[in-house]
């Protein structure tokens, strides 16, 4: 993926440009501000233009395999992989840089907690001190506590120490994924891999799944994959605390345990902790999450979750009734901006170039949106008192079919017309209208 917050500005510029030449009033001009601005705009504002690197933060004792998780979810050799015997307990930051992709991550490795004790021991005063210290400095936006099955089965203190030590004396503390890592230490020789082959293996690892979620009291699990149950759990526990102006907020506490095999390509079950991980983060970091991995199907959610939001821009300028105008000069820019997002989020440039790609298939350019005003206006004729509101669906439906045409071109190498869309368009923007 190849969004830059710079290509996004000018892009920017010109959806208000378009706003402000268009031959409207005044209130109707403002009118479609708010809606493309406040409401659109906005939030891509925090996706892109507030863009900012992730914090992840990995939690673990020696051997789990905390740097081969840094390594898989990056696509690259950043951590030193290897059983090392720490000298301090002092944390260590890697400033991971993707440059062709825009993107930067930071991951902090807390060294020192667990690793200097046996599983199962009681962790020093120090060691939890530093911890907290570190969480305080670098406001991760979420927790990796990554445990071998041998590990998990030792480590109720460990669980303890987080909740006890840590959770309750941070307020706002991050989020944690449990990573369940080398489950293949269960796998008989000449056994059948992936686990979803093997049905012993399979049971084995659900088993320690279940051992980790009744000591996290995860009373309300459910898995993931409810094809594969083996590819984790799902907890959804949550917890409230106080900020620092008094007021009271909920934040996700647990978000599940999710078995992964790390230790050499192909990787197992990395791509459902990198999606967990996306779900979970703030919305300004997940862009940079995101583009560095060049995951289909994390870049494919992304960029149907954007289809979705300006599909329903567009149905809302339509129904502001523009005197014939909203569609050729506001929902075909809009329609370009969606095309080069896709574009991007499938590891193209986001460019107007990139984006001519996908129209000169389509036809033309400003074809869809005037198409579109020619039906809407048929329609408000044969349905009397109902043109504006079925106009608003036509318009929304359009644009999402645009969307989704646009995904399977730049994620598929496939053309397929925005019509094959269309009655599964209507459908949505009938629900969301």
């Amino acid at each position: 993926m190849a969004v830059d917050t710079e290509t996004y500005a000018d892009l920017r510029k010109r959806l208000q440009l378009a706003i402000d030449f268009a031959p409207i009033g005044e209130e109707k001009k403002q009118q479609i501000e708010d809606e493309l601005f406040d409401q659109l705009v906005g939030d891509f504002d925090t996706l892109i233009d507030d863009s900012r690197p992730p914090r992840l933060f990995i939690l673990g004792r020696s051997g789990a395999g905390k740097s081969s998780l840094i390594n898989a979810l990056a696509n690259k050799e950043f951590a030193d992989v290897g059983a090392v015997e720490p000298e301090t307990v002092d944390s260590q930051k890697y400033q991971i840089s993707f440059p062709d992709r825009y993107a930067n991550w930071e991951v902090v490795d807390s060294r020192g907690l667990f690793e200097s004790t046996p599983a199962g021991e009681e962790l020093s005063e120090g060691t939890v001190e530093k911890v907290k210290e570190d969480i305080r400095q670098y406001k991760p936006d979420i927790v990796l506590h990554v445990m071998t099955p041998d590990q998990a089965r030792a480590g109720e203190q460990d669980f303890d120490t987080i909740d006890n030590d840590l959770r309750e004396n941070i307020p706002g503390f991050p989020p944690i994924i449990y990573c369940l890592n080398k489950v293949d230490s269960h796998l008989s020789p000449g056994g059948d891999w992936p686990p979803e082959n093997n049905p012993a293996l399979a049971g084995t690892i659900t088993d320690n799944l279940d051992f980790v979620s009744r000591l996290r009291d995860a009373e309300q699990k459910e898995p993931y994959d409810r094809n594969y149950p083996v590819r984790g759990y799902l907890f959804h526990s949550r917890e409230k605390f106080q900020q620092e102006d008094s007021s009271v907020s909920e934040s996700l506490q647990d978000i599940g345990v999710f078995p992964s095999y790390l230790k050499e390509e192909p990787y197992w079950n990395v791509e459902t902790i990198s999606e967990l991980i996306g779900d979970s983060i703030p919305q300004e970091a997940v862009l940079q999450f995101a583009q560095a991995q060049r995951r289909n199907r994390l870049m494919r959610e992304i960029s149907r979750k954007q289809t979705r939001k300006i599909s329903v821009t567009g149905a809302s300028i339509a129904a502001a009734d523009l005197s014939g105008f909203s569609d050729i000069a506001l929902l075909t820019p809009l329609q370009v901006y969606l095309v080069m997002l896709i574009a991007s989020f499938s590891c193209r440039e986001f460019s107007k170039e990139t984006a001519k790609d996908y129209f000169t298939e389509l036809g033309a350019v400003g074809g869809a949106g005037f198409g579109l005003r020619k039906v809407a206006g048929a329609a408000a004729g044969v349905i009397p008192g109902a043109g504006q509101a079925l106009n608003a669906v036509i318009a929304g439906a359009g644009t999402y079919a645009i969307g989704r045409s646009a995904e399977a071109y730049y994620f598929e190498d496939e053309y397929i017309a925005p019509s094959e869309f269309i009655t599964e368009g209507k459908d949505w923007a009938r629900n969301k209208l």
